[in-house]
């Protein structure tokens, strides 16, 4: 961490000769690691995070100490009312806890919106993001680090049940749906996305039993809203190779309405020019788009694993 944020003196040991031992410097001693704001949040990535765990807020499928359902307004109210959308703030301590050989790091600050966001996120299911920025023009001068929060991927896609009577209905009927569905309609529909669809844009593979008919507005919110026709509509679907479909499955890509392709942050630029992908081009790919216009907003808003209007067009 010290190395990520370039900083070399914070948590330096000496040898405290009053009390006989070691110590650690206090923060007062040394200058802010992140001095002059460096460090931010934005403020729609916490408003779409509160979004993201609403259902978890009141639902609560964790084991909390308290009804956390009952701060959810509060918090909300809390980031709506602040003043700005780019949320500085200023940390003092960036360090391994490698001397008790433990896979834990540490960062601490002061600043009231880094105590804001310890607030609002729920243990367990979130994680922190730091994107380090660095201007292409002047390597010289000091990076920024963009902080974001968002909850896992595969929690937001349970469906969470919202009453006991509807829990025992879901397990009554949706798998009887399903299995009727998967006997009558989703070859159906796989044939019908290919044939509108016939190659991976990425690769160019045509193949029929290599593609896989990715659905864009996922199965399971179809299904739970009752949209069967949603859930079988070939204009619901993409046709990509496995490693793509997976890309898109889980938000780490999207597409614009007119087929450009918006690539996330979670990976490296090493990571995407193995995938034969550069996320700094201005890509248009085939994907037919015309008509999807309604799935490929959902994607956007509640797949993709960044927030669409933090993206740089």
């Amino acid at each position: 961490m010290s190395h990520f944020f370039e900083y070399k003196t914070w948590g330096k040991e000496h040898f405290d000769t009053k009390r006989k031992r070691k110590t650690v410097e206090s923060a007062e001693k040394f200058d802010a690691i992140i001095s002059n704001k460096q460090c931010f949040f934005s403020k729609a990535n916490f408003l779409q995070y509160l979004n993201d765990a609403k259902i978890e807020y009141f639902k609560q499928e964790q084991k909390y100490h308290n009804d956390i359902g009952t701060f959810y307004e509060q918090r909300l109210n809390q980031v709506s009312s602040l003043s700005s959308e780019v949320l500085l703030f200023t940390i003092y301590d960036a360090s391994d806890n490698l001397s008790q050989k433990q896979n834990r790091g540490y960062i601490r600050s002061d600043d009231n919106i880094w105590k804001l966001w310890r607030e609002l996120i729920l243990p367990s299911i979130s994680y922190l993001s730091i994107l380090k920025l660095i201007p292409i023009n002047d390597e010289k001068s000091k990076p920024f680090f963009y902080f974001r929060i968002l909850l896992d991927y595969q929690f937001r896609s349970f469906v969470h049940p919202i009453v006991i009577e509807e829990k025992l209905t879901e397990q009554l009927i949706v798998p009887s749906i399903k299995k009727s569905i998967s006997r009558k309609g989703a070859s159906k529909y796989r044939r019908e996305v290919i044939d509108h669809m016939p190659q991976c844009p990425f690769t160019k593979i045509t193949e029929t039993q290599l593609l896989i008919a990715s659905h864009i507005k996922p199965y399971s919110i179809c299904m739970k809203e009752d949209r069967e026709d949603q859930a079988l509509d070939y204009l619901n679907g993409l046709s990509f190779t496995p490693t793509y479909d997976k890309l898109f499955d889980q938000g780490y890509i999207t597409f614009m309405d007119n087929g450009k392709l918006i690539c996330g942050t979670q990976f490296s630029p090493y990571t995407w020019e193995k995938l034969n992908i550069n996320p700094n081009a201005k890509n248009i790919m085939r994907i037919y788009p015309e008509n999807r216009e309604e799935y490929l907003a959902y994607h956007r808003k509640y797949v993709f694993q960044d927030n669409i209007n933090d993206m740089i067009f």
